[in-house]
């Protein structure tokens, strides 16, 4: 039940026809009034009322609207704010470009990182994403170790800019292309990311595996093993690659898992039609932006 003061014009239908010819108020056995009053919205009663708000008082009937509905039509849109993470060639860049032809922001944290270290790559004449892989080296080189650290405070860096940038507009909707190495980024910055954003893992499944170690072996990106390589002096680096990738992925995989909101497979991901509204509608509902999905 809901009490609300308005001006109105009131037309109810009269049990008593005699009524008619006493009341001047009254045509063709309706009872016509303007006043201001309490209204009181109820399905009890003798009669059903119909309610016509008066053209001059538009505003008043917005706001009896707004208070009539549970949700208001003036609330603002909760803003799409979603975070992909995942390894190297789950597809987060990919399906991030997708959603940004919508016209949703896009961030990827690879271009802002390349940026921070512009400089020091044109030092060694490396330039792009792959240039940043160049510059790290292969994990058994000897500036691997040194260089695989001011990646990550460049990371950390770029995340807590973004994150502070979301901080500071509310309402500001970002898809944000994360590193695979996100999750090296310190307990602070990951618990503001989950509280910002929607943070969903584009998950591989063991089968797989090959295929994306086949990817970083022929398109490599910059990759933070985190002393997981581990090198045989009968391997070459590519094989060592090759066999320690597989114990990284499966590394990673819990603190995915435990930094993710939600989950989506590779394989399903694949089998989708490439568009931003296939995506969304198979996040779970309770993360999908309004107006997206129904059942499936």
């Amino acid at each position: 039940m809901v009490n609300v003061v308005v001006w109105f014009l009131r037309v109810q239908s009269l049990k008593d026809p005699r009524r008619a010819q006493d009341d001047k108020r009254v045509c063709g056995g309706l009872w016509v009034g303007v006043g201001r009053s309490t209204i009181i919205i109820s399905n009890t009663g003798s009669f059903k009322s119909t309610i016509i708000i008066m053209g001059c008082f538009v505003r008043v009937a917005r706001s009896f609207m707004t208070n009539f509905t549970t949700d208001s039509v003036n609330a603002p849109k909760k803003p799409l704010r979603l975070a992909l993470i995942g390894m190297s060639g789950a597809g987060k860049t990919f399906w991030t470009r997708r959603i940004a032809e919508t016209g949703v922001t896009a961030i990827s944290c690879d271009d802002r990182i390349e940026e921070k270290l512009a400089r020091r790559l044109a030092a060694g004449g490396c330039a792009g994403i792959n240039g940043v892989a160049a510059w790290m080296g292969w994990p058994d080189s000897a500036t691997y170790a040194a260089r695989e650290a001011e990646y990550l405070r460049e990371e950390i860096s770029t995340l807590d800019e973004i994150l502070t940038e979301l901080e500071a507009n509310p309402q500001q909707s970002l898809i944000l292309d994360t590193t695979g190495s996100v999750i090296y980024a310190g307990n602070h910055l990951l618990h503001r990311l989950r509280k910002l954003m929607t943070v969903v893992y584009l998950a591989a499944s063991d089968a797989e595996q090959q295929l994306l170690i086949e990817r970083y072996l022929n398109d490599p990106k910059p990759v933070l093993w985190r002393g997981a390589f581990q090198a045989r002096s009968s391997e070459t680096a590519r094989e060592t690659v090759a066999r320690c990738y597989p114990h990284l992925i499966v590394a990673r995989r819990q603190s995915y898992t435990a930094l993710a909101h939600a989950t989506l497979q590779v394989a399903a991901l694949r089998d989708l039609p490439h568009t931003a509204a296939a995506f969304l509608e198979l996040l779970p509902e309770r993360f999908r932006p309004q107006g997206v999905g129904g059942s499936r």
